[in-house]
This record gives structure tokens, C-alpha cells and sequence, in this order.
């Protein structure tokens, strides 16, 4: 396996992560899928909210395997809300789910229209409840995933709020090269989603 700096958050992460949007048969086979996924060198997975059981089968699967925290690193995603206090709510909740003191990485999930960037930009926006875990030590980096316009990808990267950006990009679809550009100018991490169009 072969490891990259995560951009400015500094994560050495493994080229390919384990994602768990569909390891949701059951506990035991997420625990078999992140077994293998640790045995052949990647130590980064991710989840979200929206994946169903993937948080509490992934808690169970890094408590059975007994991984220590500096071993792998965990990203969750939250969908954008205008409200602050529902954003700390989800985060507690993903945290008791993950049996986690902290994820390494934490993304507004799915930052697709204007409206979601307003409310990111919103001093009662879903950002606030993010920084404040950032200054609680619940989330180490903030980033967002996206399947907007380049147009709001490059607007939202230009907010300078986020360390690292989800992004589609790959040799059949190109259209978020500036994106990238961008964002490797910030020293954004950069991950790349389905980089063969799942």
C-alpha cells in the first residue's frame, strides 16, 4: 500500500480507503470487510449518517479488532442544515455510534446547491456546530463531499472554512480539474469519490 499526505491536515492516509456506503449486510460482514481492508495496508475508512447502520457497525468492527486510534483514521459526513444545534446533535450521535472520542476527519456531506453553502456561511449555520467540535477535539479536520456545479465547489473552496474537499475526478470526467487545481493551492486534502464511476 502506498501512503499520501492528507494535504494540510497532515494525515498520512493509504491511496485507497474503505468507504461503507455498502457494508451494511451485517455486523459481522463489516467487520469481515474492514478486517481485510486493515489487512491489505488501508488505514483509512469512512462513513456517514446517511449510510444506514455503517457508524454502529463500524464502531463494533474497530472495537472487536481492537485498533489503536493512531493505527487508522475515521471520517464521518453530516448532510448541511441551517441549524447549528442539530449539526452538534448529529456529531454527538455519530460519535456514540463510532464509540469514538473524536473522527479525524468530519464532512458537511452532499454541499451541493446555494443554498447549502449559505447555510455553511451562516454564523447559525451547520459550520458553527463543526467549529466549536474542532475547538472541542470531537473532529481534528473539517472538509465537505460534493456532487455540485464546479462553479459552487470553486465558491466553496474559496470560503477557506475547509482543510480537505470529496470530490468526483478521474480519466473519463475531468470537469473538476480547476477544483482540484484549487484545492491543491490551498493544500486541501483531496479524495477522490468512485475514481472508476463506482
Amino acid at each position: 500500500m502506498r501512503y499520501r499526505r492528507f494535504g494540510q491536515t497532515e494525515l498520512p492516509l493509504s491511496v485507497f480507503s474503505l468507504g461503507t456506503m455498502r457494508c451494511l449486510a451485517s455486523p459481522a460482514n463489516a467487520l469481515a470487510t474492514v478486517e481485510q481492508a486493515i489487512g491489505a495496508g488501508i488505514n483509512h475508512v469512512e462513513t456517514a449518517r446517511g449510510y444506514g447502520h455503517s457508524e454502529r457497525y463500524l464502531g463494533e468492527a474497530l472495537r472487536t479488532l481492537g485498533l489503536s486510534r493512531t493505527d487508522i483514521y475515521i471520517t464521518t459526513k453530516l448532510p448541511p442544515t441551517p441549524d447549528s444545534a442539530l449539526m452538534a446533535a448529529w456529531i454527538n450521535e455519530s460519535l456514540d455510534r463510532l464509540g469514538l472520542d473524536y473522527v479525524d476527519c468530519l464532512a458537511i456531506h452532499g454541499l451541493n446547491t446555494q443554498e447549502h453553502l449559505n447555510w455553511v456561511n451562516s454564523p447559525t449555520g451547520c459550520m458553527q456546530a463543526v467549529e466549536q467540535a474542532v475547538a472541542a477535539g470531537k473532529v481534528r479536520h473539517a472538509g465537505f463531499s460534493t456532487h455540485g456545479s464546479l462553479e459552487l465547489i470553486l465558491a466553496t473552496i474559496a470560503t477557506h472554512k475547509f482543510a480537505f474537499v470529496n470530490l468526483h475526478y478521474y480519466y473519463l470526467f475531468q470537469r473538476h480539474a480547476p477544483a482540484v487545481a484549487l484545492a491543491h493551492q490551498q493544500d486541501m486534502g483531496i479524495f477522490i469519490i468512485s475514481p472508476v464511476d463506482k
